[in-house]
């Protein structure tokens, strides 16, 4: 008997360690679609420049198959995207240079100030600085018309 419930036992682990890869791989999938509808790009010409059938990449969106290396190094020369994110969900879809990204905010609030003449204290500006820094970490992304959306609101 006691044999049959090790046995019941290692096909359990086995059936779940099976369902979490399929929900990984459905998942990163899911990652790999929302990539693609950022770049605007169709499956076709997206696997294409990932350097895949259509079928594949398909496959990889899916979640039917595991998505290799070199796509993954694909999508992180060619579109900067953040390996880390691919697989697991945690941190930003895109990687950014966090010396490039202080510079463009301090630049563009600092531009903002200066066009609309406005008065503002240094610890009011520099928690201006900080709250548009955590925004373009948090959602990925930042630019010009994002920092005047949130300047306008703020000052």
């Amino acid at each position: 008997m006691e044999s049959y419930d090790r046995i019941k036992c290692n096909i359990f682990i086995t059936m779940l360690i099976a369902m979490t890869l399929d929900s990984f791989l459905v998942q990163m999938g899911k990652r790999l679609a929302t990539i693609r509808e950022d770049s605007g790009l169709k499956q076709i010409p997206f696997a294409e420049m990932l350097e895949v059938s259509q079928s594949g990449y398909n496959s990889y969106e899916r979640g039917l198959r595991e998505i290799p290396v070199r796509v993954l190094r694909l999508l992180y020369t060619k579109l900067n995207v953040n390996p880390v994110w691919m697989m697991t969900g945690e941190g930003n879809p895109y990687n950014r240079d966090d010396l490039d990204l202080f510079q463009s905010v301090v630049r563009l609030v600092d531009q903002y100030i200066s066009r609309e003449g406005c008065s503002v204290e240094p610890e009011r500006r520099e928690k201006l600085i900080r709250f548009l820094i955590e925004y373009a970490r948090q959602h990925g992304e930042f630019n010009a018309e994002i920092a005047e959306k949130y300047l306008r609101s703020a000052l």
